[in-house]
């Protein structure tokens, strides 16, 4: 494992951490894809899923790594979310003021967009605001802990400083969102370079002009389509 230095790392609920050092390695798809089919291994997939969904609290990061990169392999990836829900709890995140009710509905819906997609960073983020609001802090602890280990699956794959250390993400709504949670801001230019995300960065204090992003799973998906409708 590679070892980087991590200068400002910010939450999205507003923790600050220290600078410190942080060990990161390349998700290997393969066994990862062989231990979580495996009924009788450890990271067998279904465990893990079920103690994620209710916040396990002792899930270590080579679980959580099998289950964040393993949910590629999972048949929901593949899948379309929800649209009818989605758009309701976009109708009311609409609304200019949350009463109790909205609030309770925020949480309802988008549980059931995390039933399909358990890793959906802006709906537990909508999620988190709706239990704050309505002072749940047992909810605030669970959503907070599985944020927190997806922001540490993260950054336990690379630095994103280059190529060869590529964050590895198996959604593009993670890159922005990774960024901005490292307390950096966006540039002009965003590129698609083969299985990399490039985006460029503004102006910051450690002088990195953009961040790689390694989107292997999700770029397979799309070529497989593509040439499954020329058939």
């Amino acid at each position: 494992m590679k070892k980087v230095v991590i200068f400002c790392f910010v939450f999205l609920y507003g923790q600050v951490c220290e600078a410190q050092y942080w060990d990161f390695e390349k998700p290997d798809y393969e066994k990862i894809a062989e231990a979580i089919k495996d009924e009788a291994s450890l990271m067998h997939y279904p465990p893990l899923l079920e103690r994620y969904q209710r916040a396990d609290s002792t899930l270590s990061l080579i679980e959580m790594r099998h289950l964040y990169y393993g949910f590629v392999f999972h048949p929901a990836y593949t899948t379309d979310e929800p649209v009818k829900v989605k758009d309701s709890l976009d109708a009311v995140l609409r609304k200019e003021v949350h009463h109790d009710e909205d609030l309770k509905q925020i949480v309802r819906l988008g549980s059931r967009i995390l039933e399909k997609n358990p890793f959906d960073l802006k709906v537990m983020n909508y999620q988190l605001y709706a239990v704050e609001q309505l002072k749940d802090t047992v909810g605030v602890k669970k959503i907070t802990f599985k944020m927190d280990m997806i922001f540490e699956t993260l950054l336990s794959s690379g630095d994103g400083a280059t190529k060869e250390t590529a964050f590895f993400v198996i959604d593009p709504a993670h890159e922005l969102i990774l960024m901005e949670t490292l307390g950096l801001r966006s540039g002009d230019k965003r590129q698609a370079i083969g299985k990399y995300d490039f985006l460029e960065l503004a102006a910051n204090d450690i002088g990195l002009e953009g961040l790689y992003f390694d989107l292997s799973p999700q770029r397979n998906f799309l070529i497989n389509s593509l040439r499954n409708n020329n058939l």
